[in-house]
């Protein structure tokens, strides 16, 4: 049964090919979903490519969104599953913690990882989220908390955010 998605209007020119509705899907998620990239990558820089081949496959297969989730959902789906595909065609060595002893985060470990700019912390952690949002982006997109799940197999870091910090049901 299709959910309360397929009759949003916005939705429904989606689904028939409107452009500026699309443009006006694009621009509504488009920085959660960087966020989204960045925390699956680690790399502000790196975290822009999936979110246009989001979009881009969005657009391409736009006729194939049924509405049984949210258009949200299905974008983060989308997301998701070209970061997985960026991790696996160019894999990044991820050091292992010292069998005993104190550990921390191995910044200077992963080159690659990039703190999000600060400029950028300010706008909306989501479209669907309250207040407490912004605060929760931000703890999520700390360094220490960004190096610790680079440590996670990609699948699952993927769980990991879309579970407990995106907060979608399992």
């Amino acid at each position: 049964m299709p959910s309360e998605a397929a009759d949003d209007p916005v939705v429904r020119a989606v689904a028939a090919g409107d452009q500026s509705a699309f443009a006006q899907v694009v621009e509504r998620h488009r920085r959660e979903l960087h966020v989204h990239c960045y925390r699956m990558l680690g790399s502000f820089e790196d975290a822009e490519d999936p979110v246009q081949e989001t979009f881009l496959r969005a657009w391409l297969k736009r006729a194939s969104f049924e509405g049984r989730s949210t258009l949200r959902a299905w974008l983060y789906r989308i997301a998701t599953n070209s970061c997985l595909e960026v991790i696996r065609r160019h894999p990044r060595p991820v050091p292992l913690p010292p069998a005993s002893g104190s550990w921390r985060p191995p910044y200077s470990e992963l080159p690659w990882l990039e703190p999000y700019p600060d400029s950028l912390l300010d706008a909306p952690a989501s479209v669907d989220e309250g207040p407490d949002a912004l605060v929760v982006a931000r703890e999520t997109i700390a360094l220490a908390f960004l190096a610790s799940i680079q440590l996670l197999p990609p699948k699952q870091r993927a769980v990991l955010i879309l579970r407990d910090v995106v907060r979608f049901s399992a």
